[in-house]
């Protein structure tokens, strides 16, 4: 697992040793240094020696706001701590991530520092969506791979030994697990079981008949009676009379 380092910026040793501990508690994140001086807080910061930095605001020569204002231009998030509640108002002057009230709380902390690990990793929204909405289909040979959305799977199909996946464009996949399998590997919310040989996309049902459904491209899939009542719940609410 990837750690964080947290740099620490306070004037008052007793906050200092109050924030390693409970960083200390955190998985994920370590501190990177800690120090009564931020001036010299400041230097470690921009060599480097911590990816997020905790700072105090008042202190002697060399305040939180003033610091953050300093590192408006690098990409080390900043999360003040301060006995000062006031002083929060101004932290969106300086682009100031969160505030915390000392003492921390223990989860407003972890929660500042997931933010924070949030905005250094600039991959992250991006794996968000990739990891909702879309997955990589591979074919039995492992010839053919493509990240497919999920919401444009049609239906998938078991015929004998093999398994298949159809797309809104008529793309077909030769699935390299059985079908069972590939439905739970998919995880979707979209494909629901509607015969022991079938799922469907939900999102592409045109007609619900009593033995069949009709999907948006024509395809006529058969309903089985082991899953009738299921899928009749699933489009109850939408069902207009």
């Amino acid at each position: 697992m990837e750690l964080f380092k947290v740099g620490l910026i306070d004037d008052e040793e007793d906050s200092l040793k109050v924030l390693i501990h409970e960083i200390s508690m955190i998985q994920g994140f370590e501190v990177g240094f800690s120090t009564v001086d931020p001036v010299q807080g400041l230097e470690y910061i921009r060599r480097g020696k911590a990816d997020i930095l905790i700072t105090d605001l008042q202190m002697p020569g060399l305040g939180g706001l003033e610091i953050s204002k300093r590192l408006l231009n690098s990409r080390v998030p900043v999360i003040f701590c301060s006995g000062y509640p006031h002083y929060a108002k101004y932290g969106y002057r300086v682009d100031a991530l969160d505030f915390l009230e000392k003492p921390p709380d223990a989860l407003q902390l972890m929660d500042a520092l997931t933010k924070a690990k949030k905005k250094l990793d600039n991959l992250f929204w991006v794996r968000e969506v990739v990891e909702e909405d879309y997955v990589v289909i591979g074919d039995k040979l492992g010839y053919n791979c493509k990240l497919i959305n999920q919401r444009e799977i049609l239906y998938m199909e078991q015929r004998e030994k093999d398994s298949f996946v159809r797309m809104e464009d008529q793309t077909q996949f030769k699935l390299t697990s059985a079908f069972e399998v590939s439905l739970a590997k998919l995880k979707s919310p979209y494909m629901v079981r509607v015969h022991q040989s079938f799922a469907v996309n939900i999102l592409k049902v045109r007609i619900l008949g009593a033995e069949h459904c009709e999907l948006v491209s024509g395809d006529v899939i058969q309903i089985s009676r082991t899953y009738k009542e299921e899928i009749r719940r699933i489009f109850e609410n939408k069902l207009i009379r």
